[in-house]
This record gives C-alpha cells, structure tokens and sequence, in this order.
C-alpha cells in the first residue's frame, strides 16, 4: 500500500482505502498521519476497520471496532477535526466528557485529547486543512471559525440532524468509490459537499454546546494521574491504599472516580494498561526478549496467572503475539 500524504495536497481524483486489524495498536497506525496510541481496554479478539478517504484539504474516515479503547490520538497540524460517534448517551467520553448520542466532537489539529469509546463502536471522522476551511466559511457565511470553535469541543445537534450528517458523509465515501467516482464526481466537488455539511452544522441552530460536568471533568483528572503513575513505576504495581496516598483520595473516592471514566475497577483499569504495554513489546519491540523478562518488567511476576489473564485479555497466548509481530 503507498503511503499516504504528510498532509493534503491538491489532486484530481480522491484516494480511498480500507484496511482492517486484529490489534488495537495496529489500528492506531491505519489512520494516515494521526499521531495515535490504543489501550484496549475490554476483553477478547480485537477485530477493527478504517475506510479513509483523502481529498486535496480533508481527511474522511469511519473507524469502528469491537472492544472497548482508550484513545489518545492528535490529528494532523494546522487542521481541525470533527468526530461524530454512533453510540447511545453516556457510552463514549472524550477528555471526561461523557457524549450524549446526538453528539459531534471538535478538536484542533496537532493538540492530543483522549477518547473513551463504546465496547462496540462506528466513528465517523472528518479533518480539515485550518486555512482552507476558515476561508470557505469566510466567503460562504460571512463567519469567523475561530470564533466558532469557542463556543466548545462537544456539541449536541437536534434529533435527526446527526443522523443527517453521518448519510451525508456515508453518500461521500461511497461515491469516492463506486460507479459514480468512474462518472466525473472530482475530489473537490466531494470537498465542497464536506465543507457544506459541516457549515451547516457549525452556524446553524440546530447545533448547542454540551453542558461539562466539573465533577465528571475532575474524575478524568485523577483518571489521567492515575495512569500516569502505573506507567512511571512498571515494575511496582502500585497497591491501592499507596495509590490513594498518593492521589490523596480516599478508597471509595477512587473506586468511583475510575468506574465512571473507564467503567472498570481500579485493579482492573491498572492492569489493562499493563497488559496493553507487554502486548506493544511482544508485538513491536526491536528486540526479542523472553517474554518472561517483559512481562517481569511491568509487573507480573506469576507466569501462569499472567498468560491467563493476557488471554482473558487479547483472545491469544503470549507466544501467539510474539509469532504474529
């Protein structure tokens, strides 16, 4: 497969492709010129796709997979990206903010935010060159897009216009590749239909920003400390009243603050992330180190507990990610 380009760059025809992933890390990757890593975090085979599709100042993509993901991802520099999950109210979050199911998300380019996603979910994506799109807005609506993007990063569009949205984007990648691509649709009448689409939505009034919640907001934090430690001390697993020490949270105070970002008790968020970074070496590590010795180094110190609960975790054996890297 040729690469992709390091941004959008003018061309005649638009460039479609699929690929599919039996690994969270490897469908991080599959996303041209993201800047991605992929915790799974429920368990059992991972199985995911991304159809992307590159027009001359836009990135078009829907990403799906069957297990729980904690995303951090940061799209492309000088570009703005619009993120559109088909999940019911609550069962995504992004940056602790639980998305309802009418929602949009809207992020700068080249900033890292983290996505918590559905156990088993679709994500349309749209990323737009900055310039470009300013412009477009500039000369169709009279409209300022720096303006517009204050108004706040989750957005919640009236029944229907969603649904509206998603056929729209849906239509766009299918004429990128079916008989209507042979019979003259160009990349940038494609273009223009994407920068119509998310027009509308930004302007109109059928577009509100989503109320945060500070306490929901407060929980990420301590999420994000959370996970930070356990990744800065890999060989000591933090136990739980060292970890609240530390946190300066009480053990209820923990135990709701991580099953409501992550919907997993703290135990059980602490070691997923574990098994997540022996996974990422077995997999992609230069070396070929025993797989005892990496284990060992993030914590699992009991062979045979360890390879139970990598299975439980990934669908495999230890071995069977090592043979597949």
């Amino acid at each position: 497969m040729p690469p992709f380009p390091a941004a959008p760059s003018d061309r005649v025809r638009p460039l479609r492709r699929v690929t599919r992933s039996r690994d969270a890390d490897e469908q991080a990757h599959n996303l041209s010129q993201w800047d991605q890593r992929y915790d799974q975090l429920s368990p059992g085979h991972f199985e995911g796709s991304v159809t992307e599709l590159w027009l001359p100042k836009t990135q078009v993509f829907v990403e799906s997979a069957n297990r729980q993901l904690r995303q951090t991802c940061a799209a492309w520099p000088r570009s703005v990206w619009f993120g559109i999950p088909a999940a019911r109210d609550g069962m995504m979050a992004m940056g602790g903010k639980a998305l309802a199911s009418q929602a949009v998300c809207v992020r700068d380019g080249g900033a890292e935010f983290d996505l918590i996603t559905a156990p088993d979910f679709n994500l349309f994506g749209i990323v737009v060159d900055r310039l470009a799109f300013a412009d477009y807005l500039e000369n169709t609506a009279h409209q300022d897009l720096d303006r517009l993007l204050q108004q706040g990063d989750v957005r919640n569009l009236a029944p229907g216009h969603k649904e509206a949205l998603c056929a729209t984007l849906a239509g766009i990648l299918a004429d990128a590749e079916g008989p209507a691509a042979s019979q003259g649709y160009t990349a940038e009448e494609l273009q223009l239909r994407i920068f119509d689409a998310l027009a509308a939505m930004l302007t109109g009034q059928h577009s509100q920003p989503a109320a945060a919640s500070r306490t929901r907001l407060q929980h990420q934090q301590l999420v994000d400390k959370l996970r930070r430690f356990v990744l800065d001390h890999p060989e000591q697993p933090p136990a739980i009243p060292e970890l609240c020490a530390h946190l300066h949270v009480s053990r209820r105070a923990l135990q709701n603050c991580v099953e409501d970002i992550t919907g997993l008790p703290p135990l059980a968020y602490m070691r997923s992330l574990r098994l997540n970074e022996v996974r990422r070496e077995l997999r992609y590590g230069e070396g070929r180190r025993p797989i005892s010795s990496v284990a060992y180094d993030w914590g699992f110190t009991h062979m045979s507990q360890f390879a139970r609960d990598y299975k439980r975790m990934f669908g495999e054996l230890p071995s069977e990610s090592v043979r597949q890297g």
